[in-house]
């Protein structure tokens, strides 16, 4: 295993442009809700992964030098998910929106590597291993250091997004969560490429599976002439885990965009589809008061 450089071969600061972390909280995430500061519907758009933003005080964990890194943010981010499904505010959803890399904490896994599977390639709540199987965090990476990004990110996001849960339950005495992910067209390399890489993945649990919407969505993708599958490539669908395979009242599905629909994968920027691209999702957003 090659070795990662140095604290000194590393900058101390790493921000893309027009990435800012000047949000609500130091914690790195964004409740918007539709109108206001109360839910109009009981809708959660969660958008874990569109963030490039690397806070300066956890750049000195990535061994990755700015080149390796540029390209690590390419293979992993969602971009444009926050812009894409942003539109369901217009139909009475809330965003919680992540402002911060996947790379840096990931608040779709599961809290301790012994439960969460990824962990297994070192990619669990707190990412040690890069897409392509090298290191991402510096050998002197510690239980401590992991365990304080846990404290001050993962734990108050889990935290909050788990309160808005439950004041949508309080309020509506349902939930819906929308999961908002896109990915490659082409498999990264800790992925199953024998895998089906569709237009549109709908991933979900069976216990939290909104039967109805899946139905309508299924159907207004191939009236698109989009191809579609159920729980692959990727599976599952994110609820807080005080609730998880416990509270029927939740229901919860991820909607998986293939990249190359909007955006030029090599550069990372909109392509000339992404103007009609979002209109088509829109069709998918709109039916999401179905709960």
């Amino acid at each position: 295993m090659p070795e990662c450089p140095s604290s000194q071969d590393r900058p101390t600061k790493w921000a893309l442009q027009g990435d800012t972390l000047d949000w609500n909280s130091t914690m790195g995430y964004k409740i918007i809700y539709p109108s206001g500061s109360v839910a109009a519907k009981p809708i959660i758009v969660h958008i874990p992964h569109s963030s490039t933003c690397i806070p300066a005080r956890y750049r000195h964990e990535i061994c990755l030098d700015d080149a390796e890194l540029t390209t690590e943010l390419l293979a992993m981010t969602d971009r444009f998910t926050d812009q894409l499904f942003g539109q369901a505010t217009r139909y009475g959803a809330s965003l919680f929106v992540n402002g911060v890399s996947r790379l840096v904490m990931d608040p779709e896994r599961f809290p301790g590597d012994h439960e969460e599977p990824m962990a297994g390639k070192g990619m669990g709540a707190v990412y040690v291993s890069a897409s392509n199987g090298r290191p991402l965090r510096a050998t002197s990476f510690s239980a401590q250091d992991r365990q304080q990004v846990m404290d001050e990110l993962y734990w108050p996001y889990s935290h909050a997004f788990h309160k808005l849960v439950a004041d949508h339950l309080n309020q509506f005495e349902k939930c819906l969560v929308i999961d908002a992910h896109s990915f490659p067209s082409l498999a990264l390399p800790y992925e199953d490429e024998s895998l089906a890489r569709p237009d549109i993945c709908f991933g979900y649990d069976v216990f939290h599976k909104p039967m109805e919407l899946l139905e309508v969505l299924d159907s207004i993708c191939m009236d698109e002439g989009l191809t579609t599958a159920h729980n692959q490539p990727f599976s599952g669908s994110y609820v807080p885990t005080g609730y998880y395979r416990s509270d029927r009242r939740i229901h919860s599905l991820m909607i998986e965009v293939n990249r190359s629909l909007y955006m030029d994968e090599a550069l990372g920027v909109k392509s000339v589809d992404y103007s009609r691209f979002t209109h088509v999702l829109g069709r998918l957003i709109r039916p999401i008061d179905l709960t």
